[in-house]
C-alpha cells in the first residue's frame, strides 16, 4: 500500500474519530441538561453557587462514605460556570462536557499508542453499554473519574519522556484531580508514579516525584485545617470501617464484578433503560456479547503482528483485574458510582481487539471487523436514549437493584412511575418563587432536593421558602404535572416550565414542614434518625376538590397509604405519577361537604397533605383539620 493511500485512510480514521467524539460531546450535554440530579450533585450546585457570589467558602468537600473529606476544589471549579451563567442548567453541561473529554483523550491516547484506527477504537469502545452512563445516574465529582485517569495518562506518557520541572507540577495537578474525582484512583496515581521513576531512574526523577507528590498532597490538605466544624457524629470509625467493610467475600465477590463490568452492563442497560421488549433486549445482548467475543479474537492477529501492542493488551487486562480487586475489596458492595475507574483498562483491551481487524490486510475481513464494531457501539449508545426523552416511569428490575450493587441482575422488570422533571426547566420556574412562600406537592419536593440553588441565583438571594406544611409566611403555591392537573379536572392558575401551577390550596399536615437552611460540610442525609409511623387525618371539604398527598422524600423514606375515604367510601386515585396521589370523592356532589378519613404509614414531616380547592369562593374549606 503507497504512502499516500496510507496517509489518506488515516486522515479518514482521523475523522471518524473525532466525529464520535463530538457526537459524545453532544449526547452527555443533551442527556444531561434533560436527565434529572442526585443529592450529591445539589450539594455541589448549592457550594459553588454560595462560591459564586461570594457568600461562603468552603475548606472541606465532597465527603467519601463517611470517613473522610476531599478538599474543596470541585465545588470551586463548577462556581466557574455557575458564576458565568448564574444557571445550574449551564452547570450541569459543563459537568457533562468534562464527563465526555473521555472520549477525546481515548481517542488521543489510542492515536499515539498506534495511530487513527486504535484512536477510533479506543473511543468508541468506551462507550461500554450500560456502564458509560454512570456519569449521567451520578453528575457530581464521579462523573470525571475516567477523565481524570486518562489525564493522567497522558501526563505520565508526558514525564515519561522528559520529567522536568513543569511536567512535574502538571503530574500533581493530574494526580490530585484523580484523587478529587474518586479515591478509587489512588492504584492509578500510584502506577504512574512507578512508571515515570522507572524511565528515568535518577535521583532527579525522585526530587521531582517529590515535588508532584506534596502538591497532590496538599489539595487534600484545607478539610483538616477546619476539623472544628465536622459534624463527627455522622462519621465512622476507621476501626470499624477496616474491621466490616473490608475485603468481604473478595473470591466470591471478584469474579462476579468482572462478569457484570464485561456481559453484565449491557444486559442492565438495554433491559432497563430502552424501550425495548424483553425479547428484543435478550437478542441485542446476544448480539453485544458475539461482538465482545470477536473483539477477543482479534487480540491473536496483534500478537502476530504488532505484539508491542499486544503487550499493551495484556499490561490493560491486568490492570483492569488489579482494579476491580482494589474496588472490590473497599466496601462489602459495589454501587455503580465506584467502578468507572475500572472501565479504562477494559476498554483498552477490547479496542486493542478491534484493532486487530481494523488493521487486516484483507478488505472483506477489515469491512466484517468495522461492522462488527458498529453494532456493538450502535447498542451501547442505546441506554443513553432514557435521558434524552421525558419519562413518566423507569424500569426496575425484580428483586434486584444493580445501581446499589453491581454484581445484582434480574431477567424481569416492572415499570415504576416516576415523577420526573428536568433540570432544563428548573431555572425557569425558579424566577416566580422569589417571594416567600410555603410550596406543596411536586413543586415542594424539587426544590427542597435542590436546596433553593437555582432561586438563589434567580432571585439573586436565598428565598424565604417552606417545602410543605400549614405554618410559613407567604401564599401556598402547588405544583403538579400537566398530566396530574388534567385528572383532577381543576384548571391550573398558569403553567411554567411543564409545571401546573395552583394557588388555591388549603394545607392540611403537617403543621410546620420543611424549611430551607445552610448546608452543613457533610454529606446530606435527610432523614436520619427519622422515625416511620400511622398518621390518621380527618377533615371535611367540599366533594369537587382534590386531595393530593405527596412524599417529598420519597426515595429515601418510602409511604404507605393505609386508607383513603369519602364519606365511608374508599377513595378514587385520579393520578400517580410516583411522588404524588391524586384523590377525588366517588359520586360527591361538587358543593356538598365531605369528610375525608386518610391513613398513612411514613414519617409524618416528609408528608405534604394538601387540598386543591375548586371554588376558592367557599370559606368552609378553611376551617382547621380534625386529627386522631
Amino acid at each position: 500500500m503507497s504512502t499516500s493511500v496510507i496517509a489518506l485512510s488515516e486522515r479518514r480514521w482521523r475523522l471518524a474519530g473525532l466525529g464520535f467524539c463530538l457526537l459524545m460531546l453532544c449526547v452527555h450535554v443533551a442527556a444531561g441538561l434533560n436527565s434529572s440530579s442526585v443529592p450529591d450533585s445539589w450539594r455541589d450546585m448549592y457550594w459553588a453557587s454560595s462560591i459564586a457570589h461570594g457568600e461562603r467558602f468552603p475548606m472541606a468537600g465532597p465527603q467519601i462514605y463517611q470517613l473522610f473529606e476531599l478538599g474543596p476544589w470541585w465545588f470551586y471549579l463548577l462556581a466557574v460556570p455557575m458564576r458565568l451563567t448564574g444557571s445550574v442548567a449551564a452547570t450541569m453541561a459543563f459537568v457533562q462536557l468534562l464527563a465526555a473529554l473521555k472520549y477525546v483523550l481515548a481517542w488521543r491516547i489510542g492515536i499515539r499508542i498506534a495511530g487513527a484506527r486504535l484512536g477510533f477504537a479506543f473511543a468508541t469502545s468506551l462507550a461500554i453499554a450500560g456502564w458509560s452512563t454512570i456519569p449521567l445516574m451520578f453528575p457530581s465529582h464521579t462523573a470525571v473519574i475516567e477523565t481524570t485517569c486518562l489525564l493522567l495518562v497522558l501526563v505520565a506518557w508526558r514525564c515519561a519522556k522528559e520529567f522536568s520541572a513543569r511536567n512535574a507540577i502538571l503530574l500533581g495537578l493530574a494526580s490530585a484531580a484523580c484523587l478529587h474525582a474518586h479515591p478509587t484512583t489512588v492504584s492509578y496515581v500510584a502506577i504512574a508514579g512507578v512508571f515515570v521513576l522507572w524511565r528515568h531512574r535518577s535521583w532527579t526523577a525522585f526530587g521531582w516525584m517529590g515535588v508532584a507528590a506534596t502538591l497532590a498532597a496538599l489539595t487534600l490538605l484545607p478539610p483538616w485545617l477546619d476539623r472544628g466544624v465536622a459534624v463527627t457524629d455522622a462519621l465512622k470509625s476507621v476501626p470499624s470501617y477496616l474491621g466490616h467493610d473490608v475485603a468481604v467475600q473478595p473470591w466470591v465477590r471478584v469474579p462476579a464484578v468482572v462478569d457484570s463490568l464485561v456481559f453484565g452492563g449491557a444486559w442492565i442497560g438495554l433491559l432497563l433503560m430502552s424501550t425495548w421488549k424483553a425479547g428484543i433486549v435478550r437478542v441485542a445482548w446476544w448480539f453485544y456479547c458475539g461482538g465482545l467475543v470477536l473483539a477477543a479474537s482479534g487480540l491473536s492477529r496483534i500478537y502476530r503482528d504488532e505484539p508491542r501492542i499486544f503487550r499493551i493488551a495484556l499490561a490493560a487486562g491486568a490492570m483492569f483485574l488489579l482494579q476491580v480487586a482494589f474496588v472490590v475489596s473497599l466496601r462489602p458492595i459495589t454501587p455503580m458510582w465506584m467502578v468507572p475507574s475500572c472501565l479504562p483498562p477494559l476498554a483498552m483491551v477490547v479496542a486493542i481487539g478491534w484493532y486487530g481487524w481494523l488493521h487486516a490486510a484483507h478488505r472483506i475481513v477489515r469491512a466484517a471487523g468495522m461492522a462488527a464494531m458498529g453494532v456493538c457501539t450502535a447498542l451501547a449508545l442505546v441506554p443513553f436514549s432514557m435521558y434524552l426523552r421525558d419519562l413518566k416511569a423507569v424500569r426496575e428490575m425484580v428483586g434486584a437493584n444493580p445501581y446499589i450493587n453491581v454484581i445484582e441482575h434480574s431477567d424481569h422488570y416492572v415499570n415504576v412511575a416516576v415523577p420526573f422533571y428536568p433540570i432544563r426547566r428548573i431555572d425557569r420556574i425558579a424566577g416566580i418563587l422569589c417571594g416567600p412562600a410555603v410550596l406543596h406537592a411536586r413543586l415542594a419536593a424539587i426544590f427542597e432536593a435542590t436546596f433553593a440553588t437555582p432561586v438563589r441565583n434567580a432571585c439573586g438571594y436565598w428565598p424565604e421558602l417552606r417545602y410543605g406544611g400549614i405554618e410559613g409566611h407567604g401564599s401556598h403555591i402547588a405544583g403538579l404535572s400537566p398530566r396530574a392537573a388534567t385528572a383532577s379536572g381543576i384548571a391550573p392558575a398558569r403553567v411554567v416550565a411543564h409545571m401546573a401551577i395552583y394557588d388555591r390550596v388549603r394545607a392540611i399536615a403537617p403543621a410546620e414542614g420543611g424549611v430551607s437552611a445552610p448546608v452543613r460540610r457533610l454529606q446530606i442525609n435527610p432523614d436520619s434518625g427519622a422515625v416511620f409511623a400511622k398518621s390518621v387525618f380527618n377533615f371535611d371539604v367540599s366533594g369537587g376538590n382534590v386531595i393530593v398527598l405527596t412524599n417529598r422524600m420519597r426515595t429515601a423514606a418510602p409511604m404507605t397509604v393505609d386508607a383513603a375515604v369519602a364519606d365511608g367510601k374508599p377513595a378514587r386515585i385520579l393520578s400517580d405519577d410516583g411522588g404524588s396521589l391524586l384523590y377525588g370523592c366517588v359520586d360527591c356532589t361538587p358543593t356538598a361537604r365531605v369528610h375525608w378519613h386518610m391513613e398513612v404509614t411514613a414519617v409524618e414531616a416528609n408528608l405534604d397533605l394538601v387540598v386543591l380547592l375548586q371554588d376558592p369562593s367557599r370559606q368552609s374549606d378553611t376551617d382547621a383539620p380534625a386529627r386522631q
